[in-house]
């Protein structure tokens, strides 16, 4: 795709003024191409605490991790780097947060994560989308709702449309990874324990997920929408204020 990616992130961040960059994550087929890789490899890694030091660390946010280094089996199951064990599968992870083997099952089915379908890369890169030197798989865009709000009104202001996306308060960042790679969809979410703990996600923030091919339409609809729905939004001013009689002036001070 001849797209400007670095310069759709700095529009970004100008039009709907967000608090970090735009995050650009790109899957590696072998592990072994990392030997060539221009940022860092991270040693212990969680793919929330990767994105948030793409999120903030500039050129030092191009970093990069493998199944040997990822410590947090959601996030390595959801982006294929593993296949998803049966502890995880089978809904024993998720006890605490459900009843029961049964419900964290189900809860698991409604995820789509990559690793359900078996080990399909061997690394994944995660950066800025201002340093993003090869086109990206998925962007992932952290913002406060009235952010998110103006995000939908670019995705959608050609051909219209909704975001349908299957929330379960559970490894929110990587599942929607998984669904954007896989069945090109974008995801709104609410972001999870890890994004707050690993990721140090505000509570005033949520997640927008997209394949990476749909960003030039987000722009163009970003642009289109701009002088009916800047960021940010402007309060409406043509109203009467409505004051007690007492503290209206009486006719005898009028005159």
């Amino acid at each position: 795709m001849n797209f400007d990616w670095s310069q759709a992130s700095k529009d970004l961040q100008n039009d709907v003024r967000l608090r970090g960059e735009p995050v650009a994550v790109r899957f590696i087929e072998k592990a072994s191409e990392l030997s060539s890789f221009r940022g860092r490899v991270m040693r212990d890694s969680a793919v929330c605490q990767m994105i948030l030091r793409a999120r903030f660390d500039g050129l030092d946010g191009v970093v990069a991790s493998t199944a040997d280094t990822m410590r947090c089996v959601w996030g390595a199951a959801a982006l294929g780097l593993i296949e998803t064990p049966e502890r995880l599968s089978n809904g024993l992870l998720y006890l605490g947060f459900v009843e029961d083997l049964e419900s964290g099952a189900e809860m698991h089915s409604r995820m789509g994560m990559m690793g359900d379908e078996g080990k399909c890369h061997g690394a994944v890169e995660i950066c800025p989308l201002t340093q993003s030197d090869k086109e990206p798989d998925v962007i992932v865009i952290y913002g406060t709702p009235g952010q998110m709000l103006r995000l939908i009104i670019g995705l959608n202001y050609e051909g219209g449309g909704a975001i349908c996306t299957p929330v379960t308060g559970q490894a929110s960042v990587c599942a929607s990874i998984s669904r954007a790679y896989c069945k090109k969809e974008v995801s709104l979410d609410i972001p999870c324990m890890g994004d707050r703990l690993y990721g140090l996600v505000g509570d005033d923030e949520m997640v927008m997920v997209l394949p990476a091919d749909l960003l030039p339409k987000v722009m163009r609809g970003l642009k289109a929408s701009r002088g009916l729905a800047p960021y940010p939004f402007r309060p409406f001013t043509r109203w009467s204020p409505i004051f007690p009689p007492s503290f209206l002036p009486t006719q005898e001070e009028l005159d």
